[in-house]
């Protein structure tokens, strides 16, 4: 699905924007191991690498961050569909340079 403008101003609302800008370099990381992962599951195949399918990967660690997941808890967010948003808020600020950094 993608970030959409609808869901962007959703995680502006509740400071998730905000929480990802202070910590660019962690979630960097994440997505960077999400890439390759699925990088390397669609590559032979044949199949583009699409944003969504570094999203899908990117959530599981993003369940399992203890600072994203103290900070939805104190917002009172508990939530799935926070960890999916937030993934395509990452990817999408991401997806140019993670393009170029695995073509390395």
């Amino acid at each position: 699905m993608g970030l959409t403008g609808e869901v962007e101003l959703k995680l502006r609302d509740v400071s998730l924007i905000d929480f990802y800008n202070g910590r660019v370099p962690a979630f960097k990381a994440l997505a960077t191991r999400a890439y390759s992962y699925a990088y390397g599951n669609l590559q032979p195949t044949g199949l583009p690498l699409r944003q969504d399918d570094v999203a899908t990967n990117l959530v599981f660690a993003l369940e399992v961050n203890g600072d994203l997941r103290t900070y939805l808890s104190k917002k009172r967010l508990p939530q799935k569909f926070w960890y999916r948003r937030f993934a395509d808020l990452i990817v999408d600020r991401l997806w140019e340079e993670l393009k170029n950094e695995h073509k390395q």
